[in-house]
């Protein structure tokens, strides 16, 4: 806010990049911790993987997935409710920062959007280089491929 009040309201989209990229690492921590409790597909695998008279073991499963659920909506409810009122409490403060406020929302979304095809593209290069490789000196960069794309 300074630093454009200095500039007499001026935008400067390079200064702002570092806090685009903050924000965009923010949230994919924030993804990786929502997807870590949404994604309940690896329960129903293991309720699959029990015999039929193991019924302690399924309600166990069904308990920790019905738990893991229940803390993803209350935290994303939160979430919401935080953005919105802080959001909202920003831009009736500094009604003249509305504008810069909403490009670098845009670039953060945009880059939020760009940065899977880069992270997914990468091991994918990999792979390929290691799979049209004739000698097995390669075998280690195929490997590699296996653990970049842990989100």
């Amino acid at each position: 806010m300074h630093k454009m009040y200095i500039d007499y309201g001026k935008y400067n989209f390079y200064q702002q990049i570092p806090q685009i990229i903050y924000s965009t690492i923010v949230s994919q921590l924030i993804q990786l911790f929502l997807c870590f409790l949404s994604m309940t597909d690896k329960h129903f695998y293991e309720i699959k993987k029990l015999d039929f008279n193991s019924r302690y073991q399924t309600f166990k499963i069904i308990k920790c997935v019905k738990i893991k659920l229940t803390v993803y909506f209350i935290f994303t409810c939160l979430m919401f409710a935080f953005y919105w009122y802080a959001i909202a409490c920003f831009c009736a403060v500094y009604v003249n920062t509305q504008s810069a406020f909403i490009k670098d929302s845009l670039c953060s979304f945009g880059l939020g959007l760009l940065y899977p095809f880069i992270l997914y593209l990468f091991p994918a290069v990999l792979r390929l280089i290691a799979l049209r490789a004739t000698n097995s000196r390669l075998s280690f960069v195929y490997a590699l491929s296996d653990i970049i794309p842990f989100f």
